[in-house]
């Protein structure tokens, strides 16, 4: 029982360092997302838009084989339009929570490093095509996660990672928006930051 206390309390001394010697940095970029994966209700293809992320983010290294945590707080505008009708986009904007897990390398001047990122999302707005439609419509709360690499140099990071959404925009219950139904879709796309580290 001793030995278990012991081991907890090192572990818990060891993120603590490494916690209180992160660095704070703050990150901006653009998305590139599309609305994939829906009902054969909407006969629509919805593309590629790009959209754009800014936020927080603290990147804390731990002392086993080059492994980091970067906890980020987001906001996003994720967009997506219409092929079929190229004047027809919708934009949903999220406060988002991802947490990115690297294990890199400490090179002499940079770190290289591969990530995945889950995240969960609460959307706090929608326009274009989404302006009319009712909230009891629409899934607020996304979920997911990305997978990536990047390079951090100096105080400068850049990363690039793609990044799967899990939750639907409607549920099965929800009313069609403006006679289009958006049941199994999920926002999915690459993302491209640049973060500038404190």
């Amino acid at each position: 029982m001793k030995k278990t206390t012991t081991l907890v309390l090192l572990l818990f001394l060891v993120a603590g360092t490494a916690w209180s010697q992160g660095r704070l940095g703050i990150k901006g970029g653009l998305n590139f997302n599309s609305l994939d994966d829906i009902t054969t209700d909407t006969d629509a293809t919805w593309n590629r838009q790009t959209g754009y992320h800014l936020g927080l983010t603290y990147q804390a290294k731990l002392p086993v084989l080059g492994l980091a945590l970067q906890p980020e707080l987001m906001f996003e505008r994720k967009k997506s339009e219409n092929m079929n009708a190229p004047h027809q986009s919708l934009y949903m904007d999220y406060l988002t929570l991802p947490l990115n897990i690297q294990i890199g390398l400490d090179l002499l001047l940079f770190r290289p490093f591969v990530m995945v990122s889950p995240y969960i999302s609460y959307a706090m707005g929608k326009g274009d095509f989404l302006s009319n439609a009712s909230w009891d419509d629409i899934n607020r709360l996304d979920y997911g996660y990305a997978l990536g690499g990047g390079i951090d140099i100096w105080r400068l990071q850049v990363t690039g990672k793609y990044v799967w959404g899990l939750g639907k925009l409607q549920d099965a219950t929800s009313q069609p928006i403006s006679g289009e139904t958006f049941k199994n879709g999920k926002m999915e796309g690459f993302q491209l930051s640049v973060a500038w580290m404190f």
